[in-house]
């Protein structure tokens, strides 16, 4: 075959030599604008699991990468003048740069052309291709070109973020906090060789530009973070490859998807790779990860599927976009707990709480997953956890899991933090709850959770969606509802509340207004439905 990839970058450097590998008469040609090994860009990370599968692929350029990254399992918390680690993570970083570097010497090793200092301006410039890999970036001209096909979904994040190096190293993965008097900042850094780390600092809109930072330049910006990160640098200064800009060097992440991954021009298959399919946010550092994949796969299908291209672009795809997707979620959680850190966590969590929060934030690493990556510091964490609800927990006692500790909620203190909430079950008798309802949520209590739920109960005839649903609006259910929390209260240690629905018309339009039982502060009478009254009425009921 004769393949274009447009964009010199991890995902076309990549699948260049692993086609050129698996075949060496396919004529591959590589498209790049900047000059031969003149790169940017700070460090990269992935994961052990992709170094492995790349070495499954192509050992020699596993190898070359194995003796330039920084390897480290470690991630250290910086926060609240506390500085906290955990172990077992498994991160690799290199810099983009040689990275690059390593890719380009094996695709000239393989016979790979590669062009540089060239623009492609559109897969069109290249009509004796047969397959055309738009591996061009988040800003992606291929993309744009043939927008209505591909589908991208395109959406901008609110924080801001400016991609940054120094000269201190770093023996973790570190994510150092300091709060100004207008937020929070963030910085995520990493070693990537001997000498460099990556800094990147994370703030809100908002924060960026109560500090002026929307009218700075890039000199200016990179200032203002040697000063907020002083302690951390040591001395070091801030390194920027944006000096050359005029503006401002600070970015908004954009999240990139696709519908469609490929098209047939009318002469060439034309197919996405990388950020100009998809793209992950750095807070789980995947971008690298998800392009050299996509380049494995699609070499996969072309190995396993000979040379049917429209077959294997299918297959492609729909091999790969479930994985990106799951990825993608990912790093989209991760990504929304940067953005509301400062207002959410930073200051209403204790450092010990913070940084579980942090290690969970993307959802994918569970409770049960830390123990495995690092036992000690999530017994740790436990035996703190559960010394904070109260328990004594001696050194040489397992403490008990977070779920099943007190937790005491005003002067409400539930056994564990176990909720069960049943669904509703439409077995009332004109709103009267009965022994159904006695053994349903008996048994639920008798379970163990710490507080239980009843269905949605009803506070007024008309606020009912079937005849069977439960209610609140007259003596005899009061009643009935009393049996079942003296049943729960006399038999187990659970605490039982009841959600309170209305699911007619609302209480404002319906008629027959009355006057309230008891004045407003400044003296007048105000008048309310009569299913507020009702509503009213069961207040008493509501926390037992």
């Amino acid at each position: 075959m004769r393949i274009v990839c447009i964009g010199g970058g991890p995902a076309g450097l990549y699948f260049a030599l692993l086609m050129k590998k698996l075949d060496p008469a396919h004529r591959i040609t590589v498209v790049e604008r900047n000059r031969p090994y003149d790169t940017f860009g700070w460090g990269v990370v992935f994961s052990d699991a992709t170094m492995d599968n790349m070495r499954q692929w192509d050992a020699e350029t596993a190898d070359a990468i194995e003796t330039a990254f920084n390897h480290w399992d470690d991630i250290e918390l910086h926060f609240k003048g506390r500085c906290m680690r955990s172990g077992g993570h498994g991160f690799v970083g290199i810099g983009r740069k040689k990275l690059l570097n390593i890719l380009q010497r094996r695709c000239e090793a393989l016979g790979v052309e590669l062009v540089f200092e060239t623009e492609a301006e559109s897969d069109a410039d290249y009509p004796d291709a047969d397959l055309v890999i738009a591996s061009d970036g988040v800003n992606s001209r291929i993309r744009q070109k043939y927008a209505e096909v591909f589908q991208p979904d395109i959406v901008t994040r609110p924080n801001r973020f400016i991609w940054l190096g120094t000269t201190r190293l770093f023996d973790a993965f570190n994510f150092l906090f300091e709060k100004t008097e207008h937020g929070w900042f963030q910085a995520h850094a990493y070693q990537f060789d001997d000498s460099t780390t990556t800094f990147i600092v994370e703030t809100p809109e908002d924060v960026w530009q109560a500090h002026g930072l929307d009218q700075a330049n890039v000199e200016q910006s990179v200032a203002f973070c040697e000063r907020l990160f002083a302690q951390h640098l040591q001395g070091h200064t801030l390194l920027s490859n944006a000096r050359h800009l005029r503006g401002s060097a600070w970015l908004n992440f954009q999240r990139v998807r696709c519908r469609q991954w490929h098209h047939h021009n009318g002469r060439s298959h034309v197919v996405l790779m990388g950020d100009a399919v998809h793209t992950a946010h750095f807070a789980i550092g995947s971008g690298t990860k998800l392009a050299l994949e996509d380049a494995i796969e699609l070499t996969r299908q072309f190995r396993d599927s000979g040379e049917d291209i429209p077959g294997v672009l299918a297959r492609y795809q729909a091999a790969r976009e479930v994985d990106v997707l799951r990825l993608q979620n990912a790093a989209w959680n991760a990504m929304e707990w940067f953005e509301v850190v400062g207002t959410r966590y930073c200051d209403q969590l204790p450092p010990e709480q913070f940084m579980y929060s942090m290690l969970t934030r993307s959802q994918r690493i569970s409770h049960e997953n830390l123990r495995l990556r690092d036992a000690a510091w999530l017994e740790g964490y436990e035996r703190w956890f559960a010394r904070q609800a109260g328990l004594a927990v001696g050194e040489g006692v397992k403490p008990p899991s977070p779920m099943f500790t007190p937790y005491t909620l005003r002067g409400m203190t539930v056994p564990n933090r176990v909720v069960v909430s049943p669904m509703a079950m439409y077995s009332a008798q004109d709103g009267l709850p009965n022994d159904f309802h006695l053994v349903h949520f008996g048994a639920r209590a008798l379970g163990g959770a710490g507080l239980l739920y009843t269905e949605m109960t009803c506070v007024s005839p008309d606020a009912r969606i079937t005849p069977g649903c439960a209610g609140l609006w007259n003596d005899a259910q009061r009643d009935a509802w009393a049996r079942i929390v003296d049943f729960v209260h006399g038999h187990s240690g659970a605490k039982i509340g009841i959600q309170l629905g209305h699911a007619g018309r609302k209480g404002s339009t319906q008629l027959g207004w009355q006057q309230a039982d008891e004045p407003l502060p400044d003296g007048n009478w105000p008048l309310v439905s009569a299913s507020a009254i009702a509503w009213a009425r069961t207040r008493s009921c509501r926390a037992r």
